[in-house]
């Protein structure tokens, strides 16, 4: 985590494009600051990802950070909503700011594709971990750094990071702060690929626009049936599929890929 400078302005904390259809980009816009986390940046993510997901011209969404040095580099240390002296029920909401990204990127039913560009230290470390899919930079760098200054990873970084390259390694890198960069976050199995840093947004935006042409439906299903498999057992886990499987075999978007298929054609998904 760093300590950011930055001069106050009006400008919303995080930006909204639409580079492709179906396909939205978010982009923390604090970049004097390492797009380090603030309370408002933190509120806005939060509102910004769920107006999409329930925008249904939106079937993908890529989350970045604005310039070439962070993706988000952690609390932004000047205007942290927590300190020590905090009655507990106060700190609980506090980091439970930080907390509601993570949960948020994992509940709703849109894929997302976080396009690694630079620093994701820290509560940037877990947001990043939270997203769907990871393509990082050259520049780009990963850690859980919060053992740097007496902290335990508290936006679920813990939880996720053994889920995804294991316990003993995600000891390893939660134990020692380690920063992963480039290519080695790919080695570790944190990202599907690493490219130079001026094809980052396009290789984020293009795989974006392969899930967005998947069958919305079902692959919202999907990516709740795989978030919850771990912490599940196997009956609950066929009983939640079967409930899946059975909307999806109601939509006019498996009716489409029916015929499509006895046509010998791509099908043309509506989400409906």
């Amino acid at each position: 985590m760093t300590e950011p400078t930055e001069t106050k302005t009006d400008k919303p904390p995080v930006r909204v494009d639409r580079p492709r259809e179906h396909v939205a980009r978010l982009t923390l816009d604090r970049p004097d600051a390492m797009n380090a986390y603030d309370e408002s940046l933190l509120r806005t993510l939060v509102a910004r990802l769920e107006e999409l997901d329930s925008d249904d011209d939106v079937r993908a969404i890529v989350l970045t950070g604005a310039g070439d040095r962070a993706f988000c580099s952690g609390v932004d240390l000047e205007n942290m909503p927590l300190t020590p002296e905090m009655e507990f029920a106060d700190y609980e909401a506090g980091l439970g700011l930080f907390q509601n990204v993570v949960r948020t990127l994992r509940t709703i039913q849109t894929p997302v594709v976080g396009a690694i560009n630079g620093y994701a230290l820290g509560a940037g470390c877990d947001t990043a971990l939270a997203c769907d899919i990871r393509i990082v930079s050259e520049n780009a760098a990963i850690g859980e750094t919060f053992i740097d200054v007496g902290f335990v990873p508290g936006d679920g970084g813990a939880y996720l990071l053994p889920r995804l390259i294991g316990e003993a390694r995600a000891k390893e890198l939660i134990f020692t702060g380690r920063h992963l960069e480039g290519e080695e976050i790919v080695d570790w199995d944190l990202a599907r690929e690493c490219v130079p840093a001026d094809e980052l947004l396009e290789a984020a935006e293009s795989f974006a626009a392969d899930l967005a042409a998947q069958p919305p439906i079902a692959l919202g299903l999907s990516k709740s049936l795989v978030n919850e498999s771990a912490d599940v057992d196997l009956e609950t886990a066929f009983e939640h599929a079967t409930r899946a499987q059975r909307i999806c075999a109601q939509t006019d978007d498996h009716a489409e890929a029916v015929d499509a298929f006895a046509e010998n054609r791509e099908p043309e998904f509506t989400g409906e």
